[in-house]
């Protein structure tokens, strides 16, 4: 037999071995500390709204959750209105471009007041959006804030996980709601705590970083400075030996939080615009 003879042979081999078939490697990039998190049915992830890293820093969560489910069904829940559940609901089943060119049109991305509004959060969507189509069915993305959130909201990821059989979820909500306990102003138990009351092993995150700055609404939105927290290093999960006691149960840290604007900067009030040039710029 020739020498090409022997290539092509080597090459037919190849392509029908079962590596060849084999599923890609995860493209998940590492996030330290995340394993801690294993032990829990449903992680909740405290946003810092209107800030870059909250949501990138949970995509990036999301893909190693989604991996590490492999076809064990999962839950990825997002502090968005009930109504995004119809173009959520099936994306392995419909077209995910006419369903992303739905999410985008919806008109909660041209509101300003909240920095869940944010090109950030939108982004993250997006790409939510792509792994659960890929996922055949086995990851469920669920928008979360049915009213009230703390009470409903919960209600609504547990009964959901209880009817499609998930084992976990990886929830994305605001600081105030990922918390155990209840705080000062807040009319009931968080949504985390009531998640655990129904049952189900929870590992609460509060977000913290070094420095930084979001699109803050307390009281008129503007992008302002976040909580200081000491410089702890670089980007990580941190679940706590006595994070039982405590309002969360760890933390996920960066080392600086950066804006992100809202989607729509036309619907902010002219003194609050994003896009008008100041003066020394005209």
């Amino acid at each position: 037999m020739s020498r090409l003879s022997w290539i092509v042979l080597l090459v037919i081999a190849l392509l029908c071995s079962p590596l060849a078939n084999a599923a890609p490697a995860s493209t998940c990039a590492p996030l330290p500390g995340f394993a801690a998190t294993d032990s829990a049915q449903v992680v909740v992830f405290g946003d810092l709204h209107g800030t870059v890293q909250s949501p990138a820093l949970f995509e990036q969560a999301a893909c190693l959750f989604g991996t590490s489910q492999g076809p064990h069904r999962g839950i990825v829940g997002l502090e968005l209105p009930e109504s995004f559940n119809a173009y959520f609901d099936g994306l392995d089943q419909k077209s995910l471009d006419t369903a992303w060119a739905h999410v985008r049109a919806h008109p909660f991305w041209s509101e300003f007041r909240d920095g869940r509004h944010s090109a950030a959060m939108l982004d993250l969507v997006h790409h939510l959006m792509a792994q659960s189509a890929q996922s055949k069915g086995s990851l469920r993305l669920l928008a979360l804030a049915r009213q009230p959130i703390d009470v409903e909201g919960a209600r609504l990821l547990t009964d959901t996980m209880r009817s499609m059989g998930a084992s976990r979820a990886l929830v994305l909500i605001g600081n105030a709601h990922a918390r155990m306990v209840r705080m000062q102003g807040q009319n009931s138990e968080p949504f985390a705590h009531n998640v655990a009351a129904a049952g189900f092993s929870v590992i609460s995150l509060n977000a913290q970083a070094a420095g930084g700055e979001g699109w803050i609404c307390s009281p008129e939105c503007a992008p302002k400075p976040v909580l200081t927290q000491p410089e702890k290093g670089g980007v990580k999960i941190v679940v706590l030996p006595d994070g039982h006691s405590l309002p969360w149960h760890g933390y996920y840290y960066v080392p600086e939080m950066t804006l992100s604007r809202p989607v729509d900067g036309r619907a902010l009030p002219q003194h609050s615009r994003l896009d008008t040039p100041s003066p020394a710029s005209g």
